[in-house]
């Protein structure tokens, strides 16, 4: 039996959740309702660490032979369960295991409510890189405080006991995060993209105080903000081409934008490659540069009309057709772009036949689970593939146009701009 969370006047957890379910907040005075808001915090942690043994339970019942603490499909089969992408279901799934394997005494508090979800997953991290016993040490020593403390507490406390157990690992584990450092772009809303750079710090602080000094020799009538100066001042660093600079290779990104919205007859979104919907204006302005290839689709069926002649030699065979119709891998809960992905028949060749009803793209990890996996998956003629999961689960991802047809049930959008003439 695991230890519960203790909730006065309430025998068990079921007793406490249902009797705050059955309280109408808005009768409860400032004190009530804040011991409730406290309750269902202990109540949310209570499930999140049921469902975090459940999580290792189902690695356990996917083994892998090799190196990885579970199949290695069984990530994509969880982020179809549940609609998340894999990399979330790996997310859920390591940390299951090292709540159950490294640190149950943490599971043991997050099912007591004596911590959050966010508290045990700031512990997993900080220790990932010592021995089991030494995060031991460490979860046994920040535990006593972590009910009290905020998550930012809790990690410089963990970090702190971290360097004291393991003083001689400090630089070697620098040099294997400095192997990991990447750059990452994340979309947000409205058209703007964030851009995420992992570095050593002393780079990242360089980088960072050289953009800064940028920012602020400026003339006295510039009137943007020093965030959006930084920001412009990073723009021009990595885009901006300076005569008698070396030759750079130049970024080329697909926009795709419907022909009334590219003749300014109407205000649809276009749809940027690897982040998703834009704004028209921002679609037409992409279009008519040169670093963008422009696909042009039809405003009423979203099918492809031209494929940015202007610019590039037209695709004239079948992969840059499939590619163009796909838009992404065709594994339900992956968004990685059919242009990075491989093409791939659906029936094997030569049973099946090397056209567009038996061709899809799938990304390598996807091909593999496809081939090497307990999955099956079907293509009808115009194109929605149906997969079926071990345990018998069917997901369905239909045609995914490269711009979606407006939906008439909103009418139609609003045209404050002129065409660009």
């Amino acid at each position: 039996m695991f230890e519960q969370p203790v909730f006065p006047g309430h025998p068990t957890v079921g007793a406490a959740l249902e009797a705050l379910l059955r309280t109408d907040p808005a009768t409860v005075d400032d004190t009530t309702v804040v011991a409730e808001i406290l309750d269902l915090d202990k109540l949310v942690a209570c499930v999140q660490a049921a469902q975090a043994r459940r999580l290792a339970r189902f690695a356990g019942l996917r083994p892998d032979s090799g190196e990885h603490p579970y199949g290695q499909f069984a990530a994509d089969e969880l982020a179809c369960a549940l609609s998340i992408t894999t990399n979330a279901a790996h997310a859920r799934l390591d940390l299951a295991l090292v709540l159950t394997r490294r640190l149950p005494a943490t599971l043991a508090a997050l099912g007591r409510g004596d911590i959050d979800l966010y508290k045990a997953r700031t512990l997993a991290e900080v220790t990932e890189p010592l021995s089991d016993a030494q995060a031991g040490a460490v979860e046994d020593h920040v535990l006593a405080r972590a009910a009290t403390q905020t998550a930012s507490q809790l990690r410089q406390s963990a970090r702190r006991l971290v360097l004291r157990i393991d003083p001689d690992g400090a630089q070697r584990r620098h040099e294997q995060r400095n192997t990991d450092r990447t750059v990452q772009t994340y979309p947000l809303e409205d058209g703007m993209a964030a851009l995420n750079a992992t570095l050593p710090a002393t780079h990242a602080t360089a980088i960072y105080d050289r953009l800064d000094a940028i920012a602020r020799n400026t003339t006295p009538k510039d009137t943007r903000g020093m965030d959006a100066r930084r920001a412009d001042a990073l723009v021009d660093l990595l885009l901006a081409q300076q005569p008698g600079s070396a030759s750079h290779p130049v970024a080329r990104v697909h926009v795709t934008v419907p022909a009334s919205t590219l003749a300014g007859a109407e205000e649809e979104p276009g749809d940027l490659a690897s982040y998703g919907p834009i704004p028209a204006g921002m679609a037409r302005e992409a279009a008519a540069g040169g670093v963008w290839r422009r696909l042009v689709t039809d405003p009423t069926t979203g099918a492809l009309l031209d494929y940015g002649r202007s610019t590039y030699r037209p695709p004239t065979d079948l992969a840059d057709f499939i590619r163009a119709r796909d838009v992404t891998c065709r594994f339900p809960s992956c968004r990685q772009p059919a242009t990075h992905c491989d093409l791939d028949h659906t029936t094997p060749h030569p049973k099946g036949a090397t056209d567009r009803s038996n061709l899809g793209a799938l990304c390598r990890h996807h091909h593999r689970l496809k081939h090497e996996s307990n999955w099956h998956l079907t293509q009808s003629n115009d194109g929605i593939f149906t997969w079926t999961s071990p345990t018998s689960r069917t997901y369905t991802k239909d045609p995914e146009p490269p711009n979606p047809p407006p939906d008439p049930t909103l009418g139609p959008a609003p045209n404050d701009e002129p065409p660009p003439f």
